[in-house]
């Protein structure tokens, strides 16, 4: 018993030397740990403590820029300059198969929020732990850090771009074409056509520059809508008949250049149902450039040279071939003056900005404009379609003059031209009120009579001015004296002796 106890007190102390013993290890442990850790932290904080705060760590880029060593305000330049060495560097804008080339400077690009990546260069590996700062320090010895930059351009220059160099670049969209060929109609069919969606294609090309260009040259493919043609094959197959037609004499002179020119832009013109034609905006503009010269026109009561002169004919030619088919007029004018290829109240005047001729396709089925002058200057316009009157139904149109109104000549004293000398001023045309009667015919009995049109044509008066200048006294009051008579046979005999006595 007295054994037994004496055992488990000597065991009890071994107990408690071992625990002593293991609380020295430990405290000794971690004393050494302490130790360590202190000495680590203390090299870290001196090899993080020798990085300059206000440059940048070594083997820094901002995208291709080496801005190790730089303050922010040196990597804010350097990035610039190095932008600055691939201005030239060509975007191409791409339309189906064909490019527009803009270059990186036109663009106006610049490298955005450049003072915040020159920040966060400025600040890497000087912020977090010791031990990340030591870590990204580090590594900066085998591998350098590239801060990803994004670039922005300035949007009205690139939408101008855009508009100038890759807008013309568009397919338009072909309608379907017809004509006669004197037995039927030979039909061409359409095809779709492409335009440059500017807004899309701006949002698109700002997306590239912002997260992909890399400081080559490079392409991008512009967003496109498909354009679809306004008429189509199926459209035209209902062409059959003629509608109407009528024939002028184009005449003579630079006049039937214009006339030449004007209809061959009308030629072949389609006009849908519901569709308004204007004469005018088909032969614009009329410049030279668009194969008009100068021609007789009418201008204040006088005849003069313009521009264009002549078109009118073309215009009052497509009236009456209109007129036949019944199609409805929704803007005509007379002539200031009446003309002579046409009865009166038949004629239809353009003018730019100031008169047009416009008429509705009132028909359910597309129709068909054809315009000529053949060999012999006769100006014709037939208008095809789909003829839906019945087959004894017929039109013929009468002009009725109401009024005439004579010109007037008047003699008037030039005293700065020689005696005897004449010049004459003014058409010399008669003014007159019109109107123009449609008669309708089914099976040839006059069924209807109504009033189309009601024209009021201007007088052309004339002046001739006669020269009385002269040295001698006596000649210059014979012509005086005839001239206040206003009888052309007294002028006449009055300058034959002033000429006599000169």
């Amino acid at each position: 018993m007295a054994a037994r106890k004496k055992k488990r007190e000597l065991s009890e102390k071994a107990q408690k030397r071992i625990r002593q013993r293991n609380l020295h290890v430990g405290i000794t442990v971690i004393a050494a740990i302490v130790i360590i850790f202190s000495v680590i932290q203390f090299t870290l904080w001196r090899y993080v403590s020798k990085v300059d705060e206000e440059h940048i760590c070594k083997n820094v880029f901002i995208g291709k820029t080496d801005v190790s060593g730089m303050t922010k305000e040196e990597a804010v330049k350097a990035v610039n300059n190095t932008l600055g060495d691939y201005r030239n560097k060509q975007l191409v804008l791409k339309v189906k198969d064909q490019g527009a080339d803009v270059s990186i400077e036109e663009m106006g690009a610049e490298v955005e929020n450049i003072d915040k990546l020159a920040e966060k260069a400025v600040g890497y590996g000087k912020n977090g732990s010791i031990w990340s700062r030591y870590q990204k320090i580090h590594n900066l010895n085998k591998k350098k850090y590239v801060i990803d930059e994004s670039f922005k351009v300035d949007e009205a220059k690139l939408r101008e771009l855009i508009q100038e160099r890759a807008v013309p670049l568009e397919q338009k969209a072909v309608n379907a074409s017809a004509s006669y060929n004197g037995s039927g109609f030979d039909l061409t069919d359409e095809a779709e056509g492409y335009t440059v969606d500017v807004d899309k294609s701006l949002k698109k090309i700002k997306n590239f520059m912002n997260k992909k260009w890399n400081y080559e040259d490079a392409e991008v493919e512009l967003k496109l809508d498909t354009e679809e043609p306004t008429i189509k094959m199926a459209d035209l197959e209902s062409l059959q008949d003629e509608l109407g037609s009528y024939t002028t004499n184009a005449g003579w002179g630079d006049r039937v250049q214009n006339i030449r020119r004007a209809t061959e832009l009308i030629n072949g013109t389609v006009v849908m149902p519901g569709e308004e034609f204007s004469v005018e905006q088909a032969t614009l503009p009329y410049t030279e450039e668009n194969g008009y010269v100068a021609g007789s026109a009418y201008e204040n009561g006088q005849i003069v040279e313009s521009i264009g002169g002549g078109l009118c004919q073309v215009s009052t030619t497509l009236y009456n071939a209109v007129l036949y088919a019944e199609l409805e007029v929704t803007r005509r004018a007379p002539h200031s003056m009446s003309v002579s290829y046409v009865e009166p109240s038949r004629d239809a005047m353009i003018a730019e900005g100031i008169s047009d001729f416009k008429f509705v396709n009132n028909y359910d089925t597309p129709i068909l404009i054809e315009g000529y002058i053949d060999g012999n200057n006769q100006l014709g316009f037939y208008i095809y379609g789909k003829d839906t009157r019945s087959a004894g139904h017929s039109v013929e149109f009468e002009s009725e003059t109401l009024e005439t109104t004579e010109y007037t000549k008047k003699y008037v004293e030039d005293t700065e031209s020689a005696v005897g000398s004449q010049e004459t001023e003014g058409a010399g045309m008669d003014g007159s009120t019109a109107r123009l009667w449609k008669v309708t015919y089914e099976n040839g009995e006059e069924v209807s009579r109504e009033v189309i049109n009601n024209s009021t044509y201007q007088t052309s008066d004339v002046t001739v001015k006669v020269g009385t200048k002269s040295d001698n006294a006596e000649a210059t009051k014979l012509v005086e004296e005839a001239i206040a008579t206003q009888d052309q046979e007294k002028i006449n005999a009055a300058i034959s002796k002033a000429s006599a006595l000169k």
